[in-house]
C-alpha cells in the first residue's frame, strides 16, 4: 500500500531527568532531507536519528524537533538576573493595568525566562551519547506516529486514485471501439468529400488507397495499448508497498504524453471528448501522486 509523505508524530519524556518533547514532521519532497531543530549540544545525535528515521521514511522532507527544559524543581537552575527583571515587569504592568495585589514568587515560576538559559545537557554536564537511550525511546514512540498517519493518509490517496484509475479503464474501453470504426468512418468521410469536390463517383481502388493512408494518420490503436498497459503498471506500483512515488509520477508523464498524442490524431469528437476526460482524470491524479513517498 502507497503512504503519504505527510504526516507528525511527538511524544514527551525525560532525558537524563530533563523534560523532554520530540517532534517530527514530514512534507513533501523530491528526495529525503532532514531538517534539524535540537540544542547545540546534541548534535552528535543527528546521524543516530537519521539512521533511525531513515529506516521508515524513504522520501520527503524530515524536520526533527527536541525541547529540552530543566526539571523546575532544581533551585540551580534560577537565573537569578532574569527573575530580577521579570519581577520589576511584572509590577510595573500590574500598576498599569490597575491589578490588585503583589506579584508573588508562584507567578515567577510559571514563566520560562525564569530558568537558567543554558543547555540541560550542559548543566548536568553529561556526554550527549549518554542521552542515547532516552532520546532513541522518544523518537521511536514519535515515529510510530508518524508512519501511522502516512499509512493512514496513503489509504486515501490510494483509495481516491484507484477509483480515478478505473474511470480511465472504462473510458479506454469506450475508445476502442470508438477506435476501431476510424477506417470505415474515414473512408465514408473522405469519398463524399472528394465526390463533393469533383462531381463524380471516384474510382473504388484509389478511394481505398487515400483512405487507408488518413485513416493510417488517425490510426490511435499503439497509443491505447501503451495507455492499457501504462494503467495496469501504475496498479502494480500501487500495490507493491515499496516507496513507489518517483515512478509512479514517470508513468503519469507517459500516460499524459499517451493522451495527448491520442488528441493530437483525433478528427472524431467523441474520441476527442474522451481524451478530454482522461486529460482532466490525470490531472486529479497528479495531484495526489505528488504526495505519495
Amino acid at each position: 500500500m502507497i503512504k503519504s509523505m505527510t504526516g507528525f508524530g511527538a511524544a514527551g519524556g525525560e532525558i537524563l531527568g530533563c523534560r523532554a518533547r520530540f517532534e517530527i514532521k514530514t512534507l513533501n519532497n523530491r528526495y529525503r532531507e532532514y531538517l534539524f531543530r535540537t540544542p547545540h549540544v546534541m548534535g552528535a545525535l543527528e546521524e543516530p536519528l537519521k539512521k533511525l528515521i531513515g529506516s521508515q521514511i524513504h522520501r520527503g522532507r524530515i524536520e526533527i524537533w527536541l525541547q529540552l527544559e530543566p526539571s523546575r524543581g532544581q533551585a540551580a537552575l534560577v537565573n537569578a538576573e532574569a527573575a530580577k527583571s521579570l519581577l520589576e515587569e511584572l509590577r510595573a504592568l500590574s500598576s498599569e493595568i490597575g491589578l490588585p495585589g503583589e506579584v508573588k514568587l508562584t507567578h515567577l515560576l510559571r514563566l520560562d525566562r525564569f530558568y537558567a538559559n543554558q543547555d540541560p545537557a550542559t548543566l548536568h554536564g553529561c556526554d550527549p551519547a549518554a542521552a542515547w537511550d532516552d532520546l532513541r525511546l522518544l523518537a521511536s514512540e514519535a515515529l510510530d506516529q508518524l508512519v501511522k498517519m502516512r499509512s493512514t493518509e496513503g489509504e486515501s490517496l490510494h483509495k481516491d486514485i484507484w477509483g480515478r484509475l478505473d474511470t480511465l479503464a472504462a473510458d479506454l474501453n469506450e475508445l476502442k471501439t470508438a477506435a476501431a470504426n476510424i477506417p470505415a468512418a474515414a473512408t465514408k468521410r473522405y469519398q463524399a468529400r472528394l465526390e463533393e469536390l469533383a462531381g463524380t463517383i471516384i474510382e473504388p481502388g484509389r478511394l481505398a488507397q487515400e483512405a487507408a493512408i488518413l485513416a493510417e494518420k488517425m490510426d490511435i490503436t499503439e497509443e491505447i495499448t501503451r495507455f492499457s498497459t501504462h494503467v495496469q503498471s501504475f496498479r502494480g506500483l500501487m500495490g507493491s508497498g515499496e516507496p513507489v512515488g518517483r515512478r509512479i509520477e514517470f508513468l503519469l508523464q507517459e500516460l499524459v504524453r499517451e493522451a495527448n498524442t491520442m488528441g493530437s490524431k483525433s478528427q472524431s469528437l467523441p474520441i476527442t471528448d474522451t481524451v478530454l476526460r482522461f486529460k482532466s482524470e490525470l490531472e486529479k491524479i497528479r495531484e495526489q501522486v505528488l504526495n505519495i513517498e
